[in-house]
């Protein structure tokens, strides 16, 4: 799957700043975001589901990180989707919060 993005230039230079910092592309920075709001959606569809379940609390046990790594020149983000995952939508909360944080810089 290839997906387009287009971010603001304010918020790119913002992507490219800590992507630095870090050591690491814009890109692999973005993929990594991705992955951790994925997992954050997942523990509360978990916590959600647990809830609705009247069940113990999840473990305090953290979610395994994503792993990130080339092959073959591309950029490959290992990390277990949850069922009926909507990355778009992902994307777009993402693109909200990062746009709501540049209004109250």
């Amino acid at each position: 799957m290839r997906i387009s993005m287009n971010f603001s230039p304010r918020l790119q230079q913002e992507v490219e700043k800590w992507a630095s910092r870090q050591g690491i592309s814009a890109e692999e920075f973005i993929l990594i975001a991705v992955a951790d709001k994925i997992n954050a959606l997942d523990r509360q569809a978990a916590q959600k589901n647990n809830d609705l379940q009247d069940s113990e609390a999840i473990s305090g046990e953290s979610p395994q990180q994503p792993k990130a790594y080339r092959k073959e020149g591309i950029l490959v983000l290992d990390v277990e989707l949850p069922k009926n995952f909507d990355l778009n939508a992902a994307i777009d909360e993402l693109r909200e919060e990062r746009i709501r944080e540049q209004i109250d810089l």
